[in-house]
C-alpha cells in the first residue's frame, strides 16, 4: 500500500513532470490520483497543465539568410582534387609475391612423394593397375 501523497510532494512532481499525472513515476500516480480531487491539488494540476500547453506550443525560429550566407562565406574553400597515389614500385612488389607464392607452391608439392601402401598401391590408390 502507497502512502498518501503531500500537496508539497504534489507540487514537486507537477513542478517535474507536468500537468498529466499519467507521465509521473508510476510508483506515485495511485496517490496522486487520490489527491487530485483535493480543490488545491486541482489548482497545481491547471497550472502545470497551461505551462505544458506553453511549451508545447513554442517553437523555434528558422535561421535568417544571412546567417546561412555568413557561414558559407567563412567556410574553407573546398580542396579540389586531393587524393594519395601510392608509389609504382607497390604494384611491382605485388607482383613479385604473387610469383613468389606460385613457386613456392609448385615446389611443396613436387617435393610431395606418394607413399607406398601394402599391396603395390600408394596414396593415390593401384597406379600401376596391380591386383593384390
Amino acid at each position: 500500500m502507497t502512502e498518501p501523497l503531500t500537496l508539497k510532494r504534489f507540487l514537486e512532481l507537477a513542478g517535474a513532470y507536468g500537468g498529466v499525472i499519467a507521465r509521473w513515476p508510476e510508483a506515485d500516480r495511485y496517490a496522486a490520483l487520490l489527491l487530485a480531487r483535493d480543490p488545491a491539488a486541482m489548482v497545481i494540476l491547471a497550472e502545470a497543465s497551461m505551462l505544458d500547453d506553453a511549451l508545447d506550443a513554442w517553437r523555434v525560429p528558422g535561421p535568417v539568410d544571412t546567417l546561412r550566407e555568413a557561414v558559407l562565406a567563412a567556410a574553407p574553400a573546398p580542396v579540389s582534387s586531393f587524393t594519395i597515389k601510392p608509389p609504382l614500385w607497390w604494384s611491382g612488389l605485388g607482383i613479385a609475391a604473387a610469383l613468389a607464392g606460385a613457386a613456392v607452391g609448385s615446389a611443396a608439392v613436387a617435393m610431395v612423394a606418394p607413399t607406398e601402401t601394402s599391396g603395390g598401391g600408394t596414396s593415390f590408390g593401384d597406379v600401376l593397375g596391380q591386383e593384390s
